[in-house]
């Protein structure tokens, strides 16, 4: 990864990186959004897939369908937002194997995500779920949950801070 410590040197001595760490309120503002994001992103994908486990039967498969848009929303708020913290510490993110296992992971949540959007909350949905349903379901939650692990991992699993900067642990 030295290879890369030009660009990532390029990107850390910029306006906005220098901004983004200097800032009393400007990172901790990005965190807070990129969590509030990801836990509507999660939290609204797992209340789908617990329906579709068969939790609140009650509760119509079809009208969850409304819920799609806010999801994606809180989707982009977390490009967005993660744009930006990588753009604080880029060395920290990149050169850390646990940065590319979580978006591997998240690309796979959303990817699921979208199947299930696509293949089960049609307008017309029947409230039964067929068995491949439930799977998707069952490995959102998964991939959900590995992703947030990974992303909390980020804050204790890098050797670098800055180019110039080894962590201090």
């Amino acid at each position: 990864m030295a290879d890369f410590d030009p660009i990532f040197r390029w990107i850390e001595q910029g306006a906005v990186s220098t901004f983004l760490r200097e800032s009393a309120v400007a990172f901790p503002l990005i965190v807070v959004l990129h969590t509030i994001g990801m836990g509507v992103l999660a939290g609204g994908g797992a209340a789908i897939d617990l329906r579709l486990l068969g939790v609140a039967r009650q509760v119509p498969i079809a009208p969850l369908r409304r819920f799609l848009p806010l999801l994606w929303s809180a989707l982009a708020l977390n490009i967005g937002s993660g744009l930006l913290l990588l753009a604080a510490y880029p060395t920290k993110a990149l050169t850390n194997p646990v940065f590319y296992v979580k978006m591997t992971l998240l690309a796979l949540a959303v990817w699921v995500q979208a199947t299930i959007a696509a293949r089960t909350l049609t307008p017309d949905a029947p409230d039964t779920v067929s068995p491949s349903a439930r799977r998707l379901a069952a490995l959102s939650i998964f991939l959900w949950l590995a992703a947030i692990t990974a992303g909390r991992l980020l804050a204790y699993t890098h050797t670098r801070m800055l180019v110039d900067l080894k962590a201090g642990f």
